[in-house]
């Protein structure tokens, strides 16, 4: 495991020659150069090629087999040294080990080609060893394009977590992404970030303007604080609880179609949740409830006409046309058939009281901090300040 290297070169009389009787100098050099041959370094850690990985053995999670290149020691178990954050290492890849109470453990995987699909070197492997049982090496794969001060964690498959800024104003931003762009899968590039041509991607902003392209609508730009998730498709499913939309502004829902599906009947409700809620109308049985209202009318006025023209006839057949229409009348009023009551909205003669949202409360340590500090705090508003300063404003105005 850990080896000495020697980093000085024999020393002979021939290396340095000395006279008969060496004056306090040359000895002087003589001892120096004697000693700096014999000095060797020490390496507390090595590197070692990679021959097998243990993946999901749950006594031996992550755990690899390999070689040591320089004393050439075979280990048959090394142990990732972090036990939260692993990187996976691949057959013929070279990790950086060090030992701990008799244990081998490897740190990070050493970048011999700068590549972010593989960096193996298979030393001392059989011929045609595989990387390992379903990885296959992705030339095409590009390093993320990175700013100055960016804390990248890249992935081995165009996937990528980036900390960093906008270059612009210094405005911190997350970027997560996964599947590069495909302009860059035949061109010797950095691949930049794109929001409209990666696979999938959640972007986390505070300062700056994303642009998101869509197809079948108008290109749609975004400003400020924001979070941004784009892809081909997103699914939002809450398993056993809410999902929660607000919007201080407004809400756009846009699709070709819009699907509102719920499962129990008044489920479907429009306005502000606190209020009272009343049907919609349904149209079909509106129409159908009026039909047969007109009928009725319609139905009495011959009835009378063909009475008074002793027309017996058609009095039988009107009647039997209005007993129809009065008992299609009767179970509109009664069952209220005509009202939709799958499709609810809020009474629109009920008043909600303008209740205005309580803001958040600044952190007490941080206020603390301040005040230690010698920081001026903004002052604290409350209802007397507010009465006096309405007060003030209305003898200004008189004034």
């Amino acid at each position: 495991m850990g080896f000495f290297e020697k980093i000085g070169g024999g020393v002979t009389y021939n290396t340095i020659p000395l006279d008969r009787v060496a004056t306090p100098r040359q000895m002087s050099s003589y001892i120096k150069q004697l000693i700096r041959s014999s000095s060797t370094l020490y390496h507390e850690s090595e590197a070692l090629v990679v021959s097998r990985v243990y993946l999901n053995d749950p006594l031996n999670y992550g755990a690899i087999k390999g070689k040591f290149i320089v004393s050439e020691d075979e280990v048959d178990l090394v142990l990732p040294l972090m036990p939260h954050i692993i990187n996976i290492p691949l057959v013929g890849e070279h990790v950086v080990v060090i030992e701990y109470n008799g244990q081998h453990y490897y740190t990070s995987i050493i970048n011999r080609k700068n590549s972010p699909s593989e960096n193996a070197i298979p030393i001392d492997l059989p011929k045609n060893t595989k990387y390992g049982d379903t990885f296959q090496r992705n030339t095409k794969i590009s390093r993320v394009n990175v700013n100055e001060g960016d804390i990248v964690y890249e992935g081995r498959f165009g996937n990528s977590i980036k900390l960093g800024s906008n270059p612009k104003n210094q405005s911190p931003n997350i970027r997560i992404r996964a599947g590069q762009d495909k302009q860059f899968d035949d061109v010797n590039l950095l691949a930049k970030e794109n929001i409209n041509q990666d696979g999938s991607s959640i972007y986390l902003s505070t300062d700056e303007t994303i642009s998101i392209y869509n197809p079948n609508f108008p290109t749609k730009t975004v400003n400020g604080n924001s979070i941004v998730i784009n892809s081909d498709k997103l699914f939002f499913n809450g398993r056993k609880g809410n999902v929660d939309i607000r919007a201080s502004n407004k809400m756009y829902l846009e699709a070709d179609e819009i699907f509102i599906n719920a499962k129990k009947a008044g489920t479907i409700k429009m306005g502000d949740p606190r209020a009272p809620m009343i049907p919609t109308v349904n149209g079909q049985k509106l129409l159908e409830f009026q039909a047969a209202v007109l009928g009725v009318l319609s139905g009495i006025q011959k009835i009378l006409t063909n009475v008074g023209l002793q027309l017996w006839p058609l009095v039988a057949t009107d009647t039997l046309k209005l007993l129809k229409n009065v008992h299609v009348v009767a179970e509109g009023v009664t069952k209220q058939t005509f009202l939709h009551k799958e499709v609810l909205i809020a009474d629109p003669d009920w008043k909600l009281p303008d209740v205005p949202p309580l803001p958040p409360l600044p952190d007490p340590d941080v206020m603390k901090a301040k005040i230690a500090q010698g920081i001026k705090i903004p002052e604290t508003p409350s209802l007397d300040r507010l009465k006096e300063k309405v007060e003030e404003s209305s003898w200004q105005k008189k004034s």
